[in-house]
C-alpha cells in the first residue's frame, strides 16, 4: 500500500511521492525535506501557531516531542495544550508511521467525552510540524509525583481515589462500542490537578477491540506494565488494561518499580485485616494469564470500593467507643459490607437511627456502623454498580428517581428509600432522568442517542425518541407536561411533543457540546448551556393552541434570536431556574456559581464560594430562599440566596456529588455522585 503525508497548508494527506497536493496544489517537495529533519520544543514563547495560538513556554517534553502551554485566541484565550509530535531522527516511512499514529489519537480523543479524559480540539501542520490542541491541565504526572515521595509510594487513601478515577474511566472505555482498549495505562500517563482530579493521558497506541482476531498486529506497551499477550504472542483484550491498572497500584503501594522486573510482582503484606482482600485482588490483575485476571474493570472497582469501604468503618469503630456518648441520640450511617450489581441485586436502603439501632440493623446485612457527627442524614440508598448521573424527587413527593453510568434508573420510595423497581432497557450509559409534571412517567437520555419515555410504576417503555445524531446529555420536560426538550453531543436542542414525540423545532445555535436545559417553571423560557461557556435562553412562543394540532407551534425564538449570556471561563455543568422564573444559576467548572436576572432593572451576581473545586450540580429550593450546590470537594453546600452565606454543608459522600435535588415540600435534600449512593438528608 502506498504510504502519504500531509500538506502543510491545507492538511490533506498526499502520497509520499507527490510534489504538489493534490487539493490546494501547493508544492510539497519542500516539505518532504523538513519533515525528516524537524526537531521539535523549539517554539519560544509568544511565537503564534496557526494566526490563532500564542505560545507562552514549554509545559514538558519526551521522546513524543513536546508540549507547549498556550492561549487560543478565537476563543477568549482559554488556556491549551499543544502536542508537538517530534520528527527529527525519523525515515520518510518512519515518519508516514508516526503522523498515522499522532492522527489516531487526535480521532479517538475527539470522539470520547468522561471527566477523566481531555478534551480535543484540533489537530493541524504548521511549518513541516504536526500538532495536537487539547485541554491544558494543571499539575503533574502520577511518575512526577512517585519522585517527589521519596519513598516510591504513596498514603493508601491517595491510591485508592487515584484507583477508583482509573477504574471510572477505563470502564467508559470498556464500555464504548467498539470498546477501547488503552494499552498503555502507567503513572507517566497519569495527570493530577492539584485537587487530586486525575486525566487520563496520551491515546497514541489505544485502539478499538477487535473480536476473534488471534493477535495484535503490532506489539506495543511500555515495558513492566504491559501484560505479555501485548508483545504479540496472542490479542489484547479489555483484560490487558487490567494488568497494567493492577501494575501501578502495586508500585503505588509497594515503591517497586515494575520496569526493574517485567512480569514479576513481590507479594503484598497489609497489616490493617480490612485491608485482607486488597493484595489478593492486586496480585489476581497482574497474573501473566488473562483468564486469572477479573472479568472486568467494573469487578475490580466494586472489590476496591469494597475494601475501601471495610478500611473507612474499622478507622471510625476505633473510635465509636469513645464517642458513643457525645454521640447518643445522633443519627449513624451503616454501609454495606459490598456494593450490589444492578441487574437482579439487592438493592439497600439504610435509615439513620440511634447507634444501637443501626449496630443491630448491621447484624442482619453484614455490615458494621460508621457514625457521623451529622444528625440530619435520613436514609441511603445502595444498588447502583456505577456513578450516579442524576437524582429527582418525583413532582408530587412520594418518589425518587435515579440514573447511573450502569445503564440502569431506579425508583425509590421518597418516605423510606426502599427499593421499588428497576428500568434496565437502556444500552448504553444514561446521563440525565426527569420527571413527568404529574409524576407517573419518567424520561431518561442516554449515550445511545435516545430518551426513553417509561411508566414510574410498572417499567414499561411508553415510546422512545430517536431524532440526535450523538450522545444525549440531558433532557428536561415542560412544566404544563407537553414538551420535552433533549440535547447532548450533536450541539443542537431538540423540542418534541411528548405524547406524539414528533419534532417541533432544533436549535443549533451552540458551537459545542450541550449539557444542561432547564425549563423556566412558568414554562415561558428555556435555558441550554454547556462546553461553549455560553447561556443561551429561547422563548417558545405559541401562535396557536390547537391541541388537535399542536401542542405549540414554534416560530423563532425572540424577534433576534436566543438571548445569549456569556463571561464564563469554564464549561458549564448545570442551570436552575428560581421558583419565580426571574433568575438562572448556573454551574460550571470555572468554581464558582453565578446568578442571572432576567428581571428589567435587576443586576445578577456571583456566590463567592471561596474553594478550587469544580461545581457539578445546583438545586433551587422550591421557596427560592436556598441554592444547594454539588461539586468534586465531594461536599454539597447550601447557600442561602439573599444574604449570600452559606448556611450548611452535607459531608456524607465519598465521591463527586454530581446531582442534588430538593423535595417538593423543602424539606429534604438527595444527593447522588460518583460513590454510588443516594444520600437523603434533612434540608436546612
Amino acid at each position: 500500500m502506498a504510504a502519504d503525508f500531509f500538506c502543510d497548508i491545507c492538511g490533506a494527506h498526499n502520497r509520499l511521492e507527490a510534489q504538489f497536493c493534490r487539493f490546494c496544489g501547493q508544492p510539497l517537495h519542500t516539505l518532504s525535506a523538513s519533515l525528516t529533519s524537524t526537531k521539535t520544543g523549539l517554539l519560544a514563547p509568544q511565537a503564534m501557531l496557526k494566526q490563532r495560538y500564542i505560545v507562552h513556554g514549554q509545559a514538558g517534553r519526551g521522546g513524543f516531542g513536546a508540549v507547549y502551554k498556550a492561549s487560543d485566541t478565537e476563543f477568549g484565550h482559554r488556556l491549551v495544550a499543544i502536542k508537538e509530535m517530534s520528527q527529527s531522527t525519523l525515515e520518510p516511512q518512519e515518519l508516514v508511521a508516526a503522523l498515522d499514529t499522532f492522527r489516531h489519537e487526535a480521532l479517538l480523543l475527539a470522539s470520547l467525552t468522561h471527566p477523566n479524559l481531555p478534551r480535543i480540539y484540533e489537530q493541524f501542520m504548521d511549518s513541516g510540524r504536526a500538532y495536537l490542541v487539547m485541554d491544558f491541565i494543571e499539575g503533574e504526572t502520577l511518575e512526577q509525583q512517585l519522585q517527589k515521595s521519596g519513598t516510591q509510594r504513596l498514603p493508601l487513601s491517595t491510591v485508592f481515589d487515584i484507583a477508583l478515577q482509573l477504574c471510572s474511566v477505563l470502564e467508559y472505555l470498556h464500555t464504548r462500542q467498539p470498546p477501547i482498549i488503552f494499552r498503555d495505562l502507567k503513572p507517566a500517563n497519569v495527570m493530577l490537578t492539584p485537587t487530586g482530579h486525575l486525566f487520563l493521558i496520551d491515546f497514541g497506541i489505544a485502539r478499538h477491540f477487535k473480536p476473534g482476531q488471534e493477535k495484535d498486529t503490532m506489539a506495543l506497551g511500555s515495558s513492566g506494565y504491559a501484560p505479555p499477550e501485548q508483545y504479540g504472542k496472542s490479542q489484547t483484550t479489555l483484560r490487558a488494561d487490567i494488568y497494567s491498572l493492577g501494575a501501578t497500584l502495586h508500585q503505588l503501594l509497594s515503591g517497586n518499580d515494575p520496569t526493574d522486573s517485567p512480569f514479576h510482582f513481590a507479594p503484598l503484606h497489609f497489616s490493617d485485616p480490612a485491608l485482607s482482600g486488597l493484595a489478593p485482588l492486586i496480585m489476581s490483575m497482574v497474573s501473566v494469564d488473562p483468564s486469572q485476571r477479573p472479568a472486568d474493570i467494573l469487578t475490580v472497582s466494586q472489590e476496591l470500593q469494597r475494601i475501601l469501604n471495610a478500611m473507612t468503618i474499622s478507622k471510625q469503630g476505633a473510635l465509636s467507643g469513645s464517642f458513643s456518648h457525645s454521640l447518643a441520640g445522633l443519627p449513624v450511617r451503616t454501609l454495606p459490607s459490598e456494593y450490589q450489581t444492578p441487574r437482579g441485586a439487592d438493592t439497600q436502603s439504610i435509615p439513620a437511627t440511634q447507634t444501637t439501632v443501626a449496630k443491630k440493623r448491621t447484624q442482619k446485612t453484614g455490615g458494621q456502623a460508621q457514625v457521623y457527627p451529622q444528625a440530619n442524614t435520613l436514609y441511603i440508598c445502595l444498588g447502583h454498580a456505577s456513578r450516579i448521573t442524576t437524582v429527582a424527587w418525583s413532582p408530587d413527593g412520594k418518589l425518587l428517581a435515579s440514573a447511573s453510568y450502569d445503564k440502569t434508573a431506579q425508583i425509590w420510595n421518597g418516605a423510606n428509600g426502599s427499593h421499588q423497581l428497576t428500568y434496565s432497557e437502556h444500552n448504553a450509559r444514561i446521563n440525565s432522568l426527569v420527571w413527568s409534571p404529574d409524576s407517573r412517567l419518567v424520561a431518561t437520555a442516554s449515550d445511545s442517542r435516545t430518551v426513553h419515555l417509561w411508566e414510574a410504576g410498572t417499567g414499561k417503555t411508553i415510546a422512545i425518541y430517536r431524532g440526535h445524531q450523538g450522545p444525549l446529555t440531558s433532557v428536561a420536560w415542560s412544566p404544563d407536561g407537553k414538551l420535552i426538550a433533549s440535547a447532548g453531543d450533536d450541539k443542537s436542542i431538540h423540542v418534541w411533543q411528548a405524547d406524539t414525540q414528533e419534532l417541533l423545532v432544533s436549535y443549533t445555535e451552540h458551537t459545542d457540546r450541550v449539557q444542561a436545559l432547564a425549563w423556566s417553571p412558568d414554562g415561558r423560557y428555556l435555558a441550554s448551556a454547556g462546553r461553549d461557556k455560553i447561556i443561551k435562553i429561547w422563548e417558545p412562543r405559541p401562535v396557536a393552541k390547537k391541541r388537535s394540532l399542536l401542542a405549540f407551534l414554534f416560530s423563532s425564538p425572540f424577534e433576534e434570536g436566543p438571548q445569549t449570556l456569556k463571561g464564563y471561563e469554564g464549561q458549564i455543568y448545570a442551570l436552575a431556574w428560581s421558583p419565580d422564573s426571574r433568575e438562572l444559576a448556573a454551574a460550571s467548572s470555572d468554581r464558582q456559581v453565578h446568578i442571572h436576572s432576567l428581571h428589567k432593572g435587576a443586576k445578577g451576581f456571583t456566590l463567592k464560594t471561596n474553594d478550587a473545586t469544580i461545581k457539578n450540580t445546583i438545586a433551587w429550593s422550591s421557596g427560592g430562599k436556598h441554592l444547594a450546590l454539588g461539586g468534586n470537594d465531594k461536599l454539597v453546600h447550601v447557600w442561602n440566596v439573599q444574604s449570600r452565606e452559606q448556611s450548611f454543608t452535607y459531608f456524607g459522600h465519598a465521591g463527586y456529588v454530581m446531582s442534588v435535588a430538593w423535595s417538593p415540600d423543602n424539606s429534604r435534600i438527595a444527593s447522588a455522585g460518583v460513590d454510588r449512593s443516594i444520600h437523603v438528608w434533612q434540608a436546612v
